[in-house]
């Protein structure tokens, strides 16, 4: 925490970011506003508190008899979450929340109770916080039904992955392969007193994360951040030396950069929201590379397309993000039950209005990030029923050839299509007849 920014004045904008989150926004919506210069700060804490929502729930619920004020609810999340962890003493949390609920107009009545109820959790943390973690959904952070959910999606897995995703995530790079090796690379991290293993084919994950202005050569473009489960794209889609490619919401933009750094191909990549569209064209150009940029929803093909085939297609589908938990924790909380059914339909439109764009011939590799299979093998099954000129392209022995990834963290066997450290994913590569 910076010594020029108290934590009552962090603590403001965190509340800030959580009143938004609590209006359906992301992440990244409610950090809006959070001058630069503090923004790790105030993220941290508010990562923090969603790490340990299903807990500061609980313990609310266990110190108090009616629902606080959300702003004042909020800085009692903090402070819960915070003594959790052992962020700050209890005498500077307790007097420097306390200080932010004065400051703001809806919480200054509720500074009082706000101390006495803090103060109270102090005394008794130990009882409180063991009481809650009886919990199902304390112990797995999140809401009973997305547990059941898990729990259906992977049977023999679900305890372990729920356990994971709740840890920090891992900082994982790749290595440009025009301009440099993973081994060399390495080297250079290493220098730069920085430890990394090899996670995949191009990729090597931090022993610690850090601000990439400490990447060395990462302006100049020899590394990018990108997991190593979603690095399989650019290996999974065959593409060859000047074939038309298609990346359907391509926004960040990682793998587009990918395909381009790996081939030499012509890439189009659409993008429907136009300041994710943006962070595409930065990383261009901060890699060096060029494709056709295009704002548009990929599924309205009669606006954007020209009526030429593509060799090969990459379809990212908007999915519920169920396999990138850790690195968005807040995706348990702001999700409802019906929005897989409905981010179903989604994939399901996208998948039949870029089929055709495709050449015969062709292939289409779909992926999410998710690990709930109506959004993986079930979509797939469907699509190949519906479409008799498609066909799958093995990528594995399980699943009909699909390749489902849950996250793991184990050593890297070398094995280019399987990382060992990534998030959760879905691949499944079809083939036009």
């Amino acid at each position: 925490m910076s010594e020029q920014l108290p934590l009552s004045q962090v603590a403001r904008w965190v509340v800030e970011a959580q009143l938004r989150l609590g209006e359906g926004r992301s992440l990244a919506g409610a950090l809006e506003g959070v001058p630069s210069s503090h923004r790790s700060a105030v993220q941290a804490l508010l990562y923090l508190t969603l790490r340990h929502r299903a807990l500061c729930d609980a313990v609310t619920e266990d110190l108090v008899e009616r629902p606080p004020h959300p702003a004042l609810r909020a800085l009692l999340h903090l402070g819960i979450a915070a003594l959790c962890e052992k962020t700050f003493t209890p005498f500077t949390l307790v007097d420097q929340l306390v200080t932010a609920a004065k400051r703001r107009p809806d919480t200054q009545k509720g500074a009082g109770f706000l101390n006495a109820v803090l103060r109270r959790l102090v005394r008794e943390e130990k009882e409180r916080f063991a009481r809650a973690q009886r919990l199902e959904t304390v112990r797995f952070n999140a809401p009973s039904w997305w547990i059941e959910r898990m729990k259906r999606a992977m049977p023999e897995d679900w305890e372990r992955v729920l356990t994971l995703v709740q840890r920090h995530p891992p900082m994982t790079l790749r290595v440009n392969l025009r301009k440099t090796t993973p081994d060399a690379y390495r080297s250079l991290l290493a220098q730069n007193h920085l430890a990394s293993v090899q996670s995949g084919a191009e990729a090597l994950t931090l022993a610690s994360p850090v601000p990439v202005t400490a990447l060395p050569g990462f302006v100049e473009g020899l590394v990018s951040v990108q997991d190593a489960g979603t690095q399989l794209a650019a290996h999974l889609l065959p593409v060859r030396a000047g074939d038309r490619v298609l990346d359907a919401c391509a926004a960040p933009g990682g793998k587009t950069a990918h395909l381009l750094e790996r081939y030499d191909c012509e890439v189009t990549a659409l993008e429907i929201d136009p300041k994710r569209a943006e962070k595409i064209r930065e990383t261009l150009d901060r890699l060096g590379l060029s494709a056709r940029l295009v704002t548009i929803d990929a599924a309205r093909t009669e606006k954007w397309y020209d009526g030429r085939p593509f060799d090969a297609v990459l379809l990212d589908a908007p999915c519920t993000a169920s396999g990138i938990v850790r690195r968005q924790p807040d995706v348990p909380w702001i999700r409802r039950p019906e929005d897989i059914a409905s981010l179903a339909r989604q994939q399901r439109r996208l998948l039949h209005a870029l089929w055709p764009v495709l050449k015969s011939g062709g292939h289409l590799l779909y992926c999410t990030c998710s690990v709930f299979p109506e959004e993986g093998t079930e979509q797939i099954r469907a699509f190949l029923k519906e479409n008799e000129d498609a066909e799958l392209v093995p990528l594995g022995e399980k699943n009909e050839g699909m390749m489902p990834l849950v996250p793991r963290e184990e050593p890297w066997t070398g094995d280019e299509k399987r990382p060992g450290i990534h998030d959760g994913f879905f691949y499944a590569l079809i083939r036009k007849k």
